[in-house]
């Protein structure tokens, strides 16, 4: 694990777009392609105005999500709309997108259509919330132990949290510590502490703390006061 600090979010957000963008631009030539899965809400806004500017060949690019709310995609709840109207501009309009959710009318047949579009992603970037969450794996949900469990075969699950509207749909602790790199980008002294709290050892009560005291993928952590 590697830390990274900075004093705002604009020099916060050029520095994860720049290494994005790196890991991004490798993949392309080892590979021909790359998949970025993003987080939502509100803290990534920078980053993605940041990134969608990155001179990448996009139209390579698969951009998706790392959780997505059980919503329609023009809800104001919505990650796909979120990417839509912040990432998919400028250069970055090039590049594919493949949201996680449909019509949200059906939750079984679009769990499973978002299962076997699926596509392991080259880079994620994860969130954290103050209750030590992270993608949609939240503290105290009845499918916390599903999404937890490394011998889970599909990639994505339905999480109905306990303290947040909406049902979702999240990668897995598996899906995504088979990425080829993780970035977690947390804001604030609040989250420091959580942090802090959740590297002092692996525990159920914090969900972040799973990504942390791993060695399957490394993760970088990008920290802003």
């Amino acid at each position: 694990m590697q830390w990274f600090e900075f004093p705002d979010a604009p020099a916060s957000a050029a520095a994860l777009a720049a290494t994005v963008a790196q890991r991004l631009s490798a993949a392309l030539v080892r590979d021909g392609r790359a998949v970025l899965a993003v987080s939502g809400g509100k803290s990534p806004v920078p980053f993605f105005h940041a990134l969608r500017s990155q001179p990448l060949d996009w139209s390579r690019v698969l951009i998706t999500l790392v959780d997505e709310r059980f919503v329609p995609p023009d809800h104001p709840d919505s990650n796909a709309a979120l990417v839509r109207e912040h990432l998919l501009q400028d250069a970055a309009a090039a590049a594919r997108f493949l949201p996680l959710v449909g019509a949200a009318s059906d939750e079984l047949a679009e769990l499973a259509a978002a299962n076997a579009a699926y596509l392991r992603p080259t880079v994620a970037v994860l969130g954290m919330g103050e209750d030590g969450h992270t993608a949609s794996l939240f503290p105290g949900a009845s499918a916390l132990a599903e999404g937890l469990d490394m011998a889970r075969s599909l990639p994505l699950l339905a999480v109905q949290p306990l303290t947040a509207p909406h049902l979702r749909f999240s990668m897995s602790k598996a899906a995504l510590l088979a990425c080829d790199s993780l970035i977690l980008s947390i804001q604030g002294a609040g989250k420091r502490q959580v942090f802090e709290q959740a590297a002092q050892g692996i525990n159920d009560s914090l969900p972040i703390s799973h990504f942390l005291l791993q060695t399957e993928c490394p993760i970088d952590v990008y920290w802003t006061a």
